[in-house]
């Protein structure tokens, strides 16, 4: 006697297991991700001679906890007005100097500070 074996029951795929993982990727990606603003500069080629011949009229200097514009200490909000000022008595070039170990999102955050400043030329500058 022969004996056919019973048919396998197919059983609905649950998606309680997949919705759970689901979560935990959002949960993660969310979790694991930046939050800071993201900016472009443009930069120009150097001159040909290393560098232009005229000397900045000002000096801002990026350290990771401040700024400094020629010495005096400056806070982010009022940067573009006290860069503005400068201009306004002639002072047109500015170096942006670098310094320790500050981040380049500070330097992007600087740089389209100053980018609102009209007809200010700036060079920026680092260590070695």
């Amino acid at each position: 006697m022969r004996v056919e074996p019973l048919p396998k029951k197919h059983r609905a795929i649950s998606l309680t297991p997949l919705v759970d993982v689901i979560f935990l990727l959002l949960l993660f990606f969310m979790l694991s991700s930046t939050f800071t603003q993201f900016g472009h500069v443009e930069i120009g080629a150097p001159a040909a001679a290393g560098g232009s011949k005229a000397l900045p009229k000002a000096i801002l200097t990026v350290e990771p906890d401040r700024l400094r514009l020629n010495g005096t200490v400056v806070a982010q909000d009022d940067l573009a007005a006290k860069v503005s000022a400068l201009t306004e008595t002639g002072n047109d070039s500015l170096l942006v100097y670098i310094q320790g170990s500050s981040s380049t999102q500070r330097l992007v955050t600087v740089m389209s500070d100053l980018k609102s400043v009209s007809g200010l030329n700036v060079t920026v500058a680092g260590p070695k």
